[in-house]
């Protein structure tokens, strides 16, 4: 007999899925990095290949994210970060982990993507200067 999860830890499994996303994400963040650094003109148009494919299956994620929101009975945008206060005692501990690993992750990141973006303004500032 197939087992259903209920709606609460299917949104754990969400996050959790969601958490994944941006931990790959993070990964070819510091290929392109490493790319950059190197001059790999190949390196950097396969992180940025590989950037827009995790980012089209992020948004289906958090798509999903969405629907299970609504099935809980809130808002579709109700943010992670509002999730004890509109769940109550429906908030499990296995929730609130994948919810702290997600905004951890998300935060890390935003970070790390603003590294990049200044090293590749800087890489194109110098690629300017020499040509």
């Amino acid at each position: 007999m197939p087992s259903t999860m209920s709606p609460i830890d299917s949104l754990a499994e969400a996050l959790a899925t969601e958490r994944r996303l941006i931990d790959e994400l993070l990964a070819v963040i510091h290929r392109q990095r490493t790319a950059v650094g190197n001059d790999d003109l190949r390196g950097i148009e396969d992180s940025m290949f590989a950037t827009h494919r995790l980012l089209v299956t992020l948004s289906e994620a958090k798509c999903r994210r969405r629907t299970l929101n609504t099935l809980l009975g809130q808002s579709e945008d109700v943010g992670i970060l509002a999730l004890d206060r509109v769940l109550g005692a429906r908030m499990t501990p296995e929730l609130r982990e994948q919810r702290d690993g997600l905004h951890q992750a998300a935060r890390t990141l935003s970070r790390e993507v603003a590294v990049n973006r200044e090293l590749l303004r800087d890489a194109m500032g110098d690629a300017a200067k020499s040509a």
